[in-house]
């Protein structure tokens, strides 16, 4: 018996137009040598047959056309065979979900159902010639929705990948919030350059899918979030604790420790798992959840205030970690379980406005503090501009943000350089994170100066009690080499801390305790002000490095108020004395008169009724405030006495 192997040989090499590759296949009898050949006019015609489309997906409810790519010449005849084996006419169909479509050999397939998922076949006969072709049918399921979780991204990051579905589509059209649309070919992800918050809200998303004429609407709700502090604390007064957390929110950074400290307090506590000093103690699920807490037991009533929260972080920078710049935030806790702050609205006129002291064309910083987070904070200038402070991005910006940051209630603004219109009072407003309505305000008074300035050049002072002339370096703390003063009557006086209260100069004059030269304090404090002092007062000092000796001038004065005082003071020690001058003059009157008109009886006592009434007198007059009446009951008492005898 003789074994015929075939070999089936395919080349290539005719040639390509219009997309159309001609090729032939040589069938050979290896053992006999015999040679078929066998042209296809089209490479896509040999791997697909005449069924059109060759794949087609299908949803459910939907409908299926199919047919023949070629035509026969009429009459001809049109069989469809389906998947499940069912062969029909398509003139003559079983049931009314199938009809004859096309001018080839073609079927309608009404309302596809998963049965009728595999190979079609259709064949068309037109007396002795025949063709066939098949069509393979994928049922899906008709989606006719889609839901999703909310998609959260990070502000401030670059180059972010936005998957918006899982779905398997051919195109996706993009509709962002005030952004023009966009059509994305193949699965639906799109690219952003830098996320912000103008993504954030509801994104209408419509899906081509496989199977479907219409398109499928989807909806995605985009929240953009940025690097936060997740603060507050939890009072369990079962167990009498308060558990204080600082959690970092949408983040990568990893954290390196944990740290609270009453604002109030100069140390602070070094929080980690596991560890308890009897009192304080971890609390929260870990540092690789990115979270910092701590367990406060048995909380006195100090703890019920303001606590300062600190987290350090690193993150990868390239292929390296880095420690980055710690986080800090306050926390307000109150003996009620929710997170409090004192709520300070307008406080313009409850405390002096702070000054700040700087120079012409030097740097200056404007700083308010809020016991809360602020989401924000604004600055009004002493002529009405506003300036909204931003972080520094350019080194030639004229003012950017200062301070820790918002959510440790830092305000603050640096400008580069100052001018004299900058000197005046200056307005903070700051929007607290956690509420709407009024802003926190604070005031500060910025004077443009020389190197030295007076803490205040107008001073109401009272004749006999202390004063204190005061002046110090503008543009922060720089050490003195020197410090000297030069009174009104222009005598000269040369301080610094060794000349004290007890070894005070003319016995008045000394440097002010607590403040210091090398601390940037030329300051002089008088211990009972005398009519001399009063009047323009000049301070003076080198300050270290430079060459120039700077001064200012202090008025001291006495107001109206503080005049009118001391003259109060004297008119009362004057009518107390006039008083008991007049009442000593009108009881010798009486005295006089009742002797010489009524002269006293002979009694046995040797008691002299002028020297009890003298006595009486005496002590009624010594006696303050209730002298007048005291007196005048004594003096109508022997008058009464002497008209009834």
């Amino acid at each position: 018996m003789t074994t015929k192997v075939l070999v089936f040989s395919l080349f290539f090499g005719v040639s390509i137009n219009h997309k159309t590759a001609f090729a032939a296949f040589r069938i050979q009898n290896v053992f006999a040598q015999d040679v078929l050949d066998i042209h296809l006019d089209s490479l896509l015609t040999m791997q697909q047959g005449l069924g059109s489309p060759h794949s087609l997906q299908v949803a459910t409810g939907h409908e299926a056309l199919m047919k023949l790519r070629r035509e026969m010449p009429t009459p001809y005849t049109c069989t469809v065979t389906t998947p499940m084996g069912v062969t029909f006419d398509v003139q003559t169909p079983p049931d009314d979900r199938f009809e004859s479509w096309s001018d080839n050999c073609g079927v309608r397939v009404r309302n596809v159902v998963l049965a009728d998922e595999g190979r079609w076949r259709l064949t068309a006969t037109a007396g002795n010639d025949s063709i066939s072709g098949w069509v393979e049918v994928y049922v899906e399921d008709d989606r006719t929705s889609y839901t999703a979780p909310t998609i959260s991204l990070q502000d401030g990051q670059t180059h972010a990948n936005v998957e918006l579905t899982t779905l398997d589509n051919l195109y996706c059209m993009v509709a962002q919030p005030a952004s023009e649309s966009s059509v994305v070919a193949g699965h639906c992800e799109v690219t952003l350059d830098r996320i912000t918050r103008a993504v954030k809200g509801n994104w209408d998303v419509f899906l081509g899918l496989p199977g479907k004429i219409n398109e499928l609407h989807v909806q995605r709700q985009v929240a953009v979030e940025a690097e936060r502090l997740d603060v507050g604390f939890i009072h369990d007064s079962n167990a009498n604790k308060v558990h204080l957390y600082c959690n970092i929110l949408v983040t990568e950074k990893n954290i390196t420790f944990c740290r609270f400290q009453r604002t109030n307090a100069a140390s602070g506590y070094n929080v980690m798992d596991g560890l308890s000093d009897g009192v304080h103690s971890y609390y929260g699920e870990g540092f690789d959840q990115r979270q910092c807490g701590m367990t406060l037991e048995q909380p006195t009533a100090e703890d019920f205030g303001t606590w300062r929260c600190t987290v350090g972080v690193q993150a990868w920078v390239g292929a390296l970690v880095e420690q980055q710049t710690p986080l800090q935030a306050l926390i307000s806790v109150s003996s009620n379980n929710r997170v409090g702050f004192i709520y300070i609205t307008a406080r313009l006129e409850e405390t002096e406005a702070q000054t700040v002291f700087t120079q012409v064309d030097r740097e200056f910083t404007v700083m308010c503090r809020a016991d809360r987070a602020l989401r924000y904070c604004w600055f009004q200038h002493p002529n009405g501009t506003q300036y909204t402070p931003l972080p520094l991005a350019d080194e030639n910006q004229q003012f950017w943000y200062t301070g820790e940051d918002f959510q440790a209630g830092d305000c603050g603004i640096t400008f580069s350089h100052a001018t004299e219109a900058d000197a005046g009072l200056w307005t903070c407003h700051m929007g607290p994170s956690d509420q709407v309505g009024v802003e926190v305000t604070d005031r500060l008074n910025v004077r443009v100066t020389g190197p030295l300035a007076a803490n205040y050049q107008q001073i109401d002072t009272v004749v006999g009690e202390k004063a204190t002339v005061y002046c110090r370096t503008s543009n922060g703390v720089r050490p003195l080499d020197y410090c000297r003063f030069m009174t009104p009557s222009f005598v000269g006086l040369s301080v610094d801390e060794t000349v004290t209260e007890e070894n005070a100069i003319l016995n008045r004059f000394y440097f002010t305790p607590g403040r210091e030269l090398n601390l940037g304090d030329c300051s002089l404090t008088i211990s009972s002000v005398q009519y001399e002092d009063l009047g323009v007062w000049t301070c003076a000092a080198v300050v270290n490095g430079d060459t120039e000796e700077a001064r200012d001038t202090v008025t001291l004065y006495v107001s109206d108020s503080a005049h009118a005082r001391t003259l109060s003071q004297a008119g009362i020690a004057g009518m107390v004395f006039g008083l008991a001058a007049m009442l000593a003059a009108l009881g010798g009157v009486v005295w006089y008169k009742r002797h010489t008109l009524f002269p006293p009886k002979r009694s046995n006592r040797s008691t002299d009724p002028t020297v009890g009434f003298s006595r009486r007198t005496v002590s009624t007059t010594s006696s303050g405030g209730s002298s007048n009446s005291s007196v005048l009951e004594n003096l109508e008492l022997p008058t009464i006495t002497s008209q009834r005898t």
